[in-house]
């Protein structure tokens, strides 16, 4: 296997778009990247004594560091939310004319705004679907049945939709 070092650096864009799914405000993502990449590095480290979340090889390790960073992005959003630390100024806004032509980038972060406007069990199963992920990949990430990942992110499509028309 490659130095933990190497991953880390490997799938720093994995990170970081989960991170970004996750949270809005630029400081408190690169907070949970940090998070991420430590709790990726403590699960691929061979001398720590905690085996429970070690690589078995039961999955791909792009899954494992996937499943290691959305399960620390859940906790992070919901200790934020714990905190209230959300303000009406941070949150993401935006307003545009029906006249304005939208560039690649425009799109994506008007996916970014309305992923963030969901909830965060379709956010989850969206953001995983997004970055490739199976059905099955995607249920046993996040402990539900493959049926109930479906009929989540039939909702979570209708959801998104929903937020984004004009």
């Amino acid at each position: 296997m490659k130095k933990i070092t190497q991953l880390l650096e490997e799938f720093t864009p994995l990170i970081a778009r989960v991170a970004a799914t996750f949270e809005a405000n630029n400081s408190l993502r690169e907070e949970l990247m940090q998070e991420i990449s430590l709790a990726v590095w403590r699960a691929l480290d061979n001398t720590s004594n905690s085996t429970n979340n070690a690589f078995r090889g039961d999955s791909s390790l792009k899954t494992f560091i996937a499943k290691i960073a959305h399960n620390k992005a859940v906790d992070h959003v919901l200790k934020e939310q714990r905190c209230k630390e959300f303000s009406s100024t941070e949150a993401i806004e935006h307003s545009e004319a029906h006249d304005h032509t939208f560039t690649q980038q425009d799109r994506a972060l008007d996916l970014m705004a309305a992923l963030h406007r969901l909830d965060i069990k379709y956010r989850q199963v969206l953001s995983l679907q997004l970055e490739g992920f199976h059905q099955l990949e995607i249920a046993q990430m996040v402990g539900l049945s493959e049926a109930a990942v479906a009929k989540r992110l039939s909702r979570a499509r209708q959801k998104l939709a929903s937020i984004m028309e004009y």
